[in-house]
């Protein structure tokens, strides 16, 4: 999970901050700003997974249903990318 959200929050820096062309430093000034966030975003992103996790697991064995992680996937995404509810839904 925490791949998938970096990876899209990554893209989503580089994406929003180009104009159509992106080059080597562009890629790498977003995951150095990824990893450097002063706001803590990095963390914060990996603290929320690993309270859903906690609590996924700490009530039940096994996900019974995928769509759990995959709705869980999708609200850290839009909520780090400020992306809104009706987008990709």
């Amino acid at each position: 999970m925490g791949y998938i959200v970096d990876l899209t929050v990554i893209l989503d820096d580089i994406f929003k901050t180009s104009a159509g062309y992106v080059s080597a430093d562009d890629a790498q000034w977003a995951m150095d700003k990824h990893l450097r966030s002063q706001t803590g975003r990095k963390d914060k992103i990996h603290r929320d997974i690993r309270r859903f996790v906690t609590e996924l697991f700490g009530t039940r064995n096994t996900v019974s249903q995928r769509d759990i992680v995959l709705s869980k996937i999708t609200e850290l995404i839009r909520h780090y990318c400020g992306l809104p509810s009706s987008r990709y839904s």
